[in-house]
């Protein structure tokens, strides 16, 4: 068995300070490091020395039964802990006893539960004085789950209950072995809980002793599989693929998804080791996959998760030196490699990227500079709105200058929000050839579709295929791509659609005696609180309010409680937007007007092309709509 297990938690909780405890009890290294000290063995960029915080997902070697995955705590860069998590066989979940169960904390744990791993959770910091230990487990308990057991674990009775078999096991008077308990936590039916404090190594050794006994490594198959969890580049430049094995074995120059696997390396924080071949359930780094991307699989592993982690600012990017934009764009297209949240694009000629917040910002430029020599200037930060439609909606895309030929209908319907964009097929292949099918959906899937109402992107949707016309000459790749394109315009013409706003789910803090103040800006920002906590003169409001109203009042906390009070904000989705009519106005954006994105459609008459308008297309479709 070989456990790959991860570290997930807040910011400021304790993840690196625990990182190197379980490095040293494990005898991996011979002195801890700290944060302080910029000496940890896990965060040795010298951005993540300086700042103080962990960027990068990095790998350590705790013992030749487990593998340790440290994942960045700031919500800046919670997309590289969160494609971090699909690699995990078990996590360790980090709460400080001094914050409690934040908002983040729950952010966490739904990820966790989305990604079936197998949990421990560790109650740091409990020696901090004036706690109350078993009020705040209670707390934990009825905010995450009720299958959490504090270990050791003593009370059997307590354990057994939280399964059906072994509690008739339990009755029947057989004994609860480590097997079941191991069992019942590979099933996410049991979640340790252990008390300690990772800076003076207390709890550490039965850290590691639980994940020993108690977890197991996923299931693997003997056919190769993998999953490429994440992009970086080593000091010289060379991308690397970080893998986790999920069968088989891989050995050097093997090839996978058309590409040849010049090297293997198991890396141990900062240092490497190059090896021949890596078995099933093991992580490594390989060199030579240069057109693989984060969350591609290979071999007999297939499934696919969409991240949730997205970033809810847009920048205009521009650069002291007036580099060529095709170059500037290939750059930021490399840095999106490690970062795939980002999101670069071109509008209107301009350069666009998506970042996740201020910290996030910094660092990207700072990256862009030191590897590239480049420095990058960010305008202000735009919200990062997006569409949808509250009804389904039909739309027919025709493609058919001289000798070329394609017809695409394509229904629209609404999904729950979150949903993100779902592709369906709904029809025989007789009607139309499988590949063409398949090449629709390539084209569905291969591009930022944009709404009609301020051009933001859509979401929520579900896009099924219902009907398709090939022509046996004359249909070319191309053709399917316009009128597929087409189709989902001309859907979204017809369509009623509204616009989504980013949400902060926010944890404020501040004196008691400014708390009318807090709520009145709450509410006065289009958001709702309530006061959660009152303790020693202070007060928590944990609630929601849009990025747009909230993005920048840390500065104003910052001021009315003369630096006594602290916003902590964290993205939860979207929501529909609290001033439509503004965002639209000021877009002032005419789908009509937009000549990259037609809604209309292009037929042949008499040896020549005709463009028909988005709402005559019905009247010339070649199929007829389907209902």
């Amino acid at each position: 068995m070989h456990l790959i297990t991860g570290i997930i938690a807040n910011v400021d909780s304790g993840k690196t300070t625990l990182s190197e405890s379980l490095l040293f009890a494990s005898g991996a290294i011979r002195k801890i490091g700290r944060v302080d000290d910029k000496n940890s063995f896990l965060d040795f960029d010298n951005i993540e020395r300086r700042r103080g915080i962990t960027v990068y997902a990095k790998e350590a070697i705790l013992s030749d039964k487990i593998t340790l995955i440290d994942t960045p705590g700031h919500v800046d860069f919670s997309g590289e802990m969160e494609r971090s998590l699909s690699a995990l066989d078990a996590a360790i979940l980090i709460i400080s006893a001094q914050d409690g169960v934040t908002g983040h904390t729950r952010t966490l744990w739904r990820l966790l539960e989305k990604n079936n791993v197998p949990t421990l959770i560790f109650l740091n910091k409990i020696d901090m004085p004036g706690l109350d230990k078993e009020k705040l487990k209670k707390e934990i308990i009825s905010s995450l789950s009720d299958n959490i057991v504090s270990y050791p674990f003593s009370d059997i009775e307590s354990i057994a209950e939280k399964d059906d078999g072994v509690l008739e096991k339990y009755l029947s008077g057989e004994e609860i072995t480590e097997k079941d308990i191991s069992l019942m936590i590979s099933k996410r039916k049991l979640f340790p809980l252990i008390s300690g404090s990772a800076l003076k190594n207390h709890g550490t050794s039965d850290i590691l002793f639980v994940l020993e006994h108690f977890f197991n490594s996923k299931e693997t198959t003997e056919e190769f599989g993998a999953l490429l969890y994440k992009v970086s580049r080593d000091k010289t430049g060379k991308k690397l693929s970080h893998l986790k094995i999920t069968g088989g074995k891989l050995k050097a120059k093997d090839e996978i998804g058309g590409e040849k696997v010049d090297e293997i390396r198991i890396y141990n924080g900062e240092k490497c080791e190059t090896v021949k071949e890596v078995e099933k359930g093991e992580v490594c780094a390989v060199v030579g996959l240069e057109k693989a991307k984060s969350g591609d699989t290979y071999g007999s592993y297939t499934k696919k998760e969409k991240n949730e982690c997205e970033p809810v600012l847009i920048y205009s990017v521009s650069d002291t030196k007036n580099t060529d934009k095709s170059k500037l764009l290939r750059i930021l297209k490399e840095v999106e490699e490690e970062f795939p949240e980002i999101k670069t694009r071109v509008i209107s000629g301009d350069i666009e990227i998506m970042l996740m917040g201020q910290i996030q910002t910094e660092v990207i430029t700072e990256i862009i500079q030191k590897r590239y020599g480049i420095t990058i200037t960010l305008g202000d930060g735009k919200i990062a709105y997006k569409e949808t439609i509250t009804s389904s909606s039909y739309g027919i895309g025709h493609f058919e200058p001289l000798k070329h030929y394609a017809e695409v209908h394509l229904l629209l319907t609404p999904n729950e929000r979150g949903g993100g964009l779902k592709f369906v097929t709904d029809l025989p292949k007789n009607d139309l050839d499988t590949n063409w099918q398949r090449l629709i959906r390539t084209h569905l899937e291969e591009k930022t579709h944009l709404g009609v109402l301020s051009s933001f992107p859509i979401t929520d949707l579900t896009i099924t295929l219902k009907a398709g016309r090939a022509h046996l000459k004359h249909t070319e790749g191309g053709d399917f791509r316009e009128a597929t394109y087409r189709a989902i315009r001309n859907a979204l013409m017809k369509a009623s659609s509204i616009i989504l706003e980013p949400i902060y789910q926010f944890v404020l803090i501040v004196p008691q005696s400014l708390s009318g103040r807090a709520l009145f800006d709450i509410e006065k920002m289009k958001g709702n609180g309530r006061i959660e906590v009152n303790r020693d003169g202070f007060v928590t409001i944990k609630g929601r309010c849009p990025v747009s109203t909230m993005n920048n009042y840390s500065e104003e906390v910052r001021a009315y409680t003369h630096g006594e009070g602290s916003l902590s904000l964290f993205p939860a989705g979207y929501e529909r937007c609290h001033n439509e009519k503004e965002v639209i106005a000021a877009s002032e954006y005419n789908p009509l007007s937009d000549l990259e994105n037609p809604p209309g459609s292009v037929f042949c008459s008499h040896g020549a092309g005709f463009n028909v308008p988005w709402d005559k297309v019905e009247e010339y479709a070649h199929i007829k709509k389907v209902e």
